[in-house]
C-alpha cells in the first residue's frame, strides 16, 4: 500500500504545504488530486527561502522527485505558466521529466474567471478567490467543460471555446467596461498560447501512476496533498459555504485515478490556532479584536495570518476538537492515520489561561463531534477547557520532552481528546523548525 495522504482538519491553511516539504524526500512522487489556484501552499527551506505554490505540488521544489497534477484539478493555464516561471527564476527545474499533467483535468477558462467575479459583486457572493473554480467545476459536472485534452487535441478548436465562453459574459461586461469582442479574441488567443506550453506536460496521470504503483519490484512510494481542509468538502464540509472539490482522503482515488487498497496512511494536519478565510459558521472565532490582534501577531511575516492566494486576513478562533473528531472519522481510524500540529509557537500570544473547545451544546443537548450541516454548527456554541499556557519561545525546540511542561501537557490533552497520536508538530515556519516524536 504505497500511496500516503496528507489533508487538512480545519477550514484549510493549516500548514499541510510545510508538512508535505518536510516528508516528500521520503518519496518518489507527489500528487495533487483537488482543486485549483484557488488553494495555496508556502514552503520555506531551512534557508529561509520562501516558495509560494498554487497549481502545483510542494514536491515540484524537491530534485529528483516527479510530480502528478491528477484528473481531479481544475487548471488556469496562465496562472500555472506564471507559477512555473516564478518558480524557475528561484532555480527550481521543471520538465517534462519532472512534472506530469493529467489530460483528464479541467481548464479553467477566461470566461468562468470573469463569472466568478461577477458572482462575487452580486447578493449570491460567498467570499471565494474569484478565480473561476466553482464555474469550471459546475461545467465539468453538467458535462459541458473543457478537459486539459484539448490542448493537443486541436488548439484552434479550444481557441473557438474560450472565445465563445468570453462572449457569454458581453452583456454584463459591457456595462463596467469598454472591451470590445477584439479585445475577447486577444485575451482567447493569449489563453490558448499560454495553454500551448503546457501540452508537453500533459499524459494519462493514472496510467503513468498506476504502472509505477504496480511494479513487483520496488513499486514507487507516492505522498498525495490535498488542497484546502475537510470543512470546506463539498461533500462532508460546512455547505454552502466550502469549495467545489473533495478535499478529504477519500477524494485520492477519484482524483488521481487509484484503487483504494493503494492508500496506507493519513496524517491530517491542524494548527493550535485555527483560522478561516471566508464566510461560514465558526463556532469558536476570537470575537475580542484585541486579542485577535495580540494573537495575529505581524500580519507581514511569512507565517502571518493571510491567505496564500487572496491576501485576505484570516479570522482567528480556539481549537475545536469536535470539528477535529468529525475530520478524523471521516478520514480514516485511529490505526490509519496520525496528526500533525503547526503553530505550537504561537500559543504564548494568548494570555495565561489557554482555551480549547472539547464539545459544543446544540438545542440544550452536549454533544461531542460537530454535526454534518452549517446550519447545525450556527444553533451551536462551544464548552471550553481552561488549560496554562506557557511563555517561553519554543521555536528552536526539536525534542518533545525539552518543551515547557504545559505545551506538553497542552499537545497531550488533544491526544487524548481526540484518540490520535500528535506525530509532528511545528514550531516555527521552516521546514526544519518541526518535532517528530
Amino acid at each position: 500500500m504505497p500511496v500516503d495522504v496528507v489533508v487538512g482538519l480545519q477550514r484549510g491553511d493549516e500548514g499541510k504545504g510545510r508538512f508535505v516539504d518536510m516528508m516528500i524526500s521520503d518519496y518518489d512522487i507527489g500528487a495533487r488530486y483537488n482543486s485549483g489556484n484557488n488553494a495555496g501552499h508556502t514552503a520555506v527551506a531551512p534557508n529561509g527561502e520562501i516558495f509560494k505554490l498554487h497549481g502545483l505540488p510542494t514536491s515540484i521544489i524537491h530534485e529528483g522527485i516527479i510530480s502528478v497534477v491528477g484528473n481531479g484539478t481544475v487548471i488556469d493555464p496562465r496562472q500555472l505558466i506564471g507559477e512555473m516561471e516564478t518558480l524557475r527564476r528561484q532555480g527550481v527545474e521543471i520538465s517534462p521529466d519532472n512534472l506530469f499533467i493529467s489530460g483528464g483535468a479541467h481548464l479553467t477558462l477566461p470566461g468562468y474567471v470573469l463569472e466568478g467575479i461577477k458572482k462575487e459583486k452580486s447578493i449570491r457572493a460567498q467570499g471565494t478567490t474569484k478565480s473561476g473554480i466553482a464555474e469550471v467545476y459546475a461545467a465539468k459536472a453538467a458535462r459541458d467543460g473543457v478537459r486539459v485534452e484539448a490542448i493537443n487535441r486541436d488548439p484552434n478548436e479550444l481557441l473557438e471555446i474560450t472565445f465563445d465562453n468570453l462572449r457569454g459574459q458581453r452583456s454584463w461586461l459591457g456595462k463596467i467596461t469598454s472591451w470590445g469582442e477584439n479585445h475577447d479574441y486577444q485575451v482567447a488567443e493569449d489563453y490558448v498560447k499560454a495553454a500551448k506550453l503546457l501540452g508537453e506536460y500533459v499524459t494519462d496521470t493514472a496510467l503513468f501512476l498506476n504502472n509505477k504503483l504496480r511494479r513487483k519490484h520496488n513499486p514507487a512510494w507516492v505522498l498525495a496533498e490535498a488542497a484546502q481542509g475537510f470543512l470546506l468538502d463539498l461533500d462532508q464540509g460546512m455547505y454552502p459555504y466550502t469549495t467545489s472539490s473533495s478535499t478529504t482522503a477519500g477524494g485520492v482515488c477519484s482524483g488521481l485515478g487509484i484503487h483504494t487498497s493503494y492508500v496506507r496512511h493519513v496524517t491530517g494536519v491542524a494548527k493550535a490556532v485555527q483560522s478561516h478565510v471566508g464566510g461560514g459558521p465558526f463556532i469558536t472565532e476570537i470575537k475580542d479584536q484585541t486579542l485577535q490582534d495580540q494573537v495575529h501577531g505581524n500580519m507581514n511575516a511569512t507565517d502571518g495570518e493571510r491567505g496564500t492566494t487572496t491576501g485576505r486576513p484570516r479570522r482567528l478562533g480556539y481549537l475545536d476538537l469536535p470539528q477535529i473528531r468529525r475530520a478524523q472519522m471521516i478520514n480514516g481510524n485511529e490505526k490509519d492515520q496520525d496528526m500533525a500540529l503547526t503553530k505550537l509557537d504561537w500559543i504564548p500570544r494568548f494570555s495565561s489561561e489557554l482555551k480549547i473547545c472539547t464539545a459544543y451544546i446544540r438545542k440544550g443537548k452536549k454533544i461531542d463531534i460537530a454535526p454534518d450541516a452549517a446550519y447545525k454548527l450556527e444553533q451551536s456554541t462551544p464548552i471550553y477547557v481552561e488549560l496554562p499556557n506557557w511563555q517561553e519561545d519554543i521555536s528552536g525546540v526539536r525534542k518533545f520532552d525539552d518543551l515547557p511542561f504545559n505545551a506538553q501537557q497542552y499537545v497531550e490533552f488533544i491526544e487524548k481528546n481526540t484518540g490520535i497520536h500528535i506525530s509532528k508538530i511545528g514550531v516555527g515556519q521552516r521546514r526544519d523548525q518541526v518535532i517528530v516524536r
